[in-house]
C-alpha cells in the first residue's frame, strides 16, 4: 500500500492513501467551481462592455426606421394638402355668386373640414409637431387651416407656394400615384358631405 508519510520535527504522520484522494478530489471541486465563477465574470465584464454597443446601434436602427416613416408620412401629407387647395381653387373658380350648385359657405366649410382632419389625425401631432425639422411645414398646416380658401391668394400665398414646391419634391412612382387616386376620390366623397 501506498501511503504518504509526513516526518516533522516531533512526529512522523502517516497519511493513508483514501485520504490522499479525497484532498485531490476536494482540489478538483474547488478548481472547477473557480473557474465557473471566473468565466461567469469575464462573461459579465464582456456582456456590459458589448451591451451598451449594440442598444445604440438598436436606437440608431429604430430612429432611421421612425425617420423614414415620419418622411414618408410627410409626403402624403404633402399631397394631401396639395389635392385640398386645387380641389377648392377649382370650386372657388368655378363659382358663381346665385347661379352655381354651390354656395361660397359650402366651398369654404368644405376645405376647412377636410384639412382641419388633416391636422387632427393623432400621426400629425406626434410625427410633426415638436420636430424642428418639420417647424416650416406645422406652420403652414397651420395657417392654411385658419384661413378661409377664399382668402388663400390675398393672405397666405407664401403658404400655398410651399405646399405646391413641396408637391413638386415629392418623388414620383406607382406609390405617389396611388396615393393620389385615394386622395382625390376621398376629396370628392367628403368635400361637401
Amino acid at each position: 500500500m501506498n501511503n504518504l508519510v509526513v516526518f516533522t520535527n516531533d512526529n512522523t504522520v502517516v497519511i493513508p492513501q483514501t485520504e490522499q484522494k479525497q484532498s485531490s478530489a476536494a482540489n478538483y471541486i474547488v478548481y472547477v467551481l473557480l473557474a465557473v465563477v471566473l468565466a461567469f465574470v469575464i462573461g459579465y465584464l464582456i456582456w456590459k462592455l458589448v451591451k451598451n454597443k449594440v442598444q445604440k446601434k438598436k436606437l440608431e436602427k429604430i430612429e432611421a426606421k421612425k425617420a423614414e416613416e415620419t418622411l414618408s408620412s410627410y409626403y402624403e401629407y404633402i399631397l394631401s394638402f396639395e389635392e385640398v387647395i386645387k380641389y377648392a381653387q377649382n370650386e372657388l373658380k368655378n363659382f358663381e355668386v346665385s347661379i352655381g350648385d354651390r354656395t361660397m359657405g359650402e366651398i369654404k366649410n368644405g376645405s376647412k373640414k377636410l384639412l382641419y382632419k388633416l391636422i387632427s389625425r393623432d400621426d400629425f401631432a406626434s410625427s410633426f409637431v415638436n420636430n424642428e425639422q418639420y417647424k416650416t411645414f406645422v406652420e403652414h398646416a397651420e395657417l392654411i387651416n385658419i384661413t378661409p380658401c377664399n382668402l388663400w391668394d390675398k393672405k397666405i400665398p407664401e403658404t400655398i407656394k410651399y405646399f405646391a414646391d413641396q408637391y413638386e419634391l415629392v418623388p414620383e412612382g406607382e406609390k405617389k400615384q396611388n396615393y393620389l387616386e385615394l386622395v382625390r376620390k376621398s376629396i370628392e366623397n367628403q368635400y361637401y358631405a
